[in-house]
């Protein structure tokens, strides 16, 4: 019976030898998973080229939806003054929506004369437009000043 003992004795020492043996081996294992160095220094090419694809793609991305958006602007169509006077209008009642009156005083100061300059800007623009159209109707004589020839 000693000889019985002693053996399983001994097959639970092999036991817990192996076992500390894996586990040591499962600890290394995961301290080498989680060192961000060593990881980095293994891995490193393959995070940069990883980084390179999505700043690629994203920039890509966003490149596209721009001009995608710039296209799809429709064309003003200029019928009068009154018409441009309109849609001013109503562009700057938009502004005026999106616009916070609670930023700093810079901000408003900015805004309001990109708007007071817009406004001029397309009231020049349209009235050059409407100069030109206008000129477009007349005959050709009338529009260089000079006399009918006849």
């Amino acid at each position: 019976m000693g000889q019985g003992v002693a053996e399983a004795e001994r097959e639970r020492e092999l036991s817990k030898q192996a076992l500390a043996a894996h586990v040591s081996a499962l600890e290394s294992r995961v301290r080498e998973e989680l060192d961000w160095r060593a990881r980095l220094r293994r891995d490193g090419v393959r995070y940069a080229v990883i980084g390179t694809v999505a700043v690629a793609v994203t920039v890509s991305v966003l490149v596209l939806r721009a001009r995608g958006r710039r296209q799809e602007a429709p064309a003003a169509v200029v019928t009068s003054l009154d018409d441009v006077a309109a849609q001013l209008e109503e562009i700057r009642k938009e502004l005026g929506r999106r616009r916070k009156e609670n930023g700093p005083l810079w901000q408003r100061v900015a805004l309001r004369a990109a708007t007071t300059a817009a406004a001029a800007a397309g009231t020049a623009v349209a009235r050059r437009a409407m100069e030109r159209m206008g000129d477009a109707e007349l005959p050709p004589a009338a529009a260089t000043g000079g006399e009918p020839r006849g």
